[in-house]
């Protein structure tokens, strides 16, 4: 009898007892049901591997020529070292410790392809320290062959800055990013190695949530095009001077007015960014909350011309057309926001990676044939990931950004 007690009070605890036998998931059922994931491969290897604990989240990865998914890291929880690994979808191959090459960088923040096989990537450092915490001399841009697992350093492009996005118009010969947390355009000349700043295109918003501070607005993405025009979103700021009757009703001399998803192009030769006319798709109301931000999270080449687009703060799909300034809005399938990154499975569909950071990854897909959304869920209800890519089987991968990250495979249905 007094067994049978303690087995009933057991079950009572932890949910498997009379209707609540549903919470013994601890969390909501969300995982993948259509297609399957079916595999994950571990990418830090512990204390006595080249990727330690602290230095496995990843922050891009790309499909490049010889057929391995390249993918780089940064650094949390302390550490102080990034990585460039690749990846064929069955086993993590690592082949550079950036830190170790070039002192003080501790996030490498985007990778881009040049000519050839090479990889272009920049790098920056904790927020924390950008904040002032220790002196950082700067991001830098820098060259990887994976031919020969050389790093070619291009130097710093801002003191004191590092760099949050980069894109590269190999016809050109021009590298073009924007600077983090100061927000100013660039452009890299990789012949001459001379920088030209365009000036601030985002006054940042210094947020400070959780104890942990860091700069909204700054420009996640750069777009180009074949003519080499740069496309990114930011915000724009003004000061409103009130009326004679708003003045005489107690009102302050101005105030501050500000719009954010913006679209600015730089064209080729330009001096400065000039706006599109077209903005984001935004839930009204939205479009100036620096908590939430208001912009591009990612992008990619439509097949069939111009450019898929992800937003931050809402979770939007939209279609962006350069040639005629066009925002074509396609929805979104979740409840939650931030689309950062699209990647085009084997099956034609576009798949799209979402969730706010620190939180459960959802994973969705838009088919462009019937023009729907749908939610598949998330590939595990502790997963927190940053990047998709497919890879040479047309695979998706999808990265943590944990201190010990996975990545997980997961297989589109046909």
């Amino acid at each position: 009898m007094k067994h049978n007690i303690i087995i009933i009070f057991f079950l009572t605890l932890t949910g498997l007892a009379g209707i609540n036998v549903l919470s013994v998931n601890g969390q909501r059922a969300g995982r993948i049901t259509e297609g399957n994931v079916s595999h994950h491969i571990l990418i830090s290897n512990g204390p006595q591997g080249p990727i330690q604990g602290g230095e496995s989240a990843v922050t891009d990865m790309i499909l490049m020529h010889d057929g391995y998914v390249y993918g780089s890291t940064k650094a949390t929880w302390g550490a102080q070292n990034c990585h460039i690994f690749r990846t064929d979808g069955e086993k993590i191959e690592h082949l550079l410790n950036l830190s170790a090459e070039i002192a003080g960088q501790t996030a490498i923040n985007d990778l881009c392809t040049g000519e050839g096989n090479l990889l272009y990537g920049c790098t920056s450092t904790y927020d924390q320290i950008l904040d002032g915490e220790k002196k950082y001399d700067g991001g830098h841009l820098f060259t990887f062959d994976p031919a020969t697992r050389k790093i070619g350093d291009l130097g710093i492009v801002a003191p004191n800055q590092g760099i949050n996005c980069i894109a590269v118009d190999s016809i050109r010969g021009k590298i073009f990013g924007v600077t983090y947390p100061a927000g100013h355009l660039f452009s890299f000349d990789i012949n001459t190695k001379s920088v030209r700043d365009f000036g601030e295109i985002m006054t940042p918003w210094r947020v400070k949530e959780l104890g942990r501070v860091s700069w909204r607005g700054v420009p996640k993405v750069l777009m180009m095009d074949d003519a080499g025009t740069v496309y990114f979103s930011t915000y724009y700021h003004r000061e409103i001077s009130l009326t004679k009757q708003e003045l005489m009703e107690g009102g302050s001399s101005s105030y501050s007015s500000s719009s954010g998803g913006l679209i600015y192009r730089l064209a080729a030769g330009d001096d400065q960014p000039v706006f599109t006319g077209v903005v984001v798709p935004t839930q009204k109301g939205m479009d100036s909350d620096p908590l939430y931000e208001n912009g591009i999270a990612s992008a990619i080449r439509a097949r069939d011309g111009g450019f898929w687009c992800g937003t931050i703060n809402d979770g939007f799909l939209f279609k962006f057309h350069p040639s005629s300034s066009t925002v074509i809005n396609k929805g979104k399938a979740f409840q939650y926001w931030n689309l950062k990154s699209l990647a085009y499975g084997g099956n034609g569909k576009l798949y799209m990676l979402g969730g706010r950071d620190e939180d459960n990854s959802w994973i969705l897909s838009y088919d462009p044939v019937a023009g729907s959304i749908d939610c598949l869920g998330w590939p595990d209800n502790t997963a927190q990931c940053s990047v998709i890519c497919a890879d040479s089987k047309g695979r998706i991968l999808i990265a943590e950004n944990l201190r010990h990250s996975f990545i997980w495979v997961y297989e589109p249905p046909q």
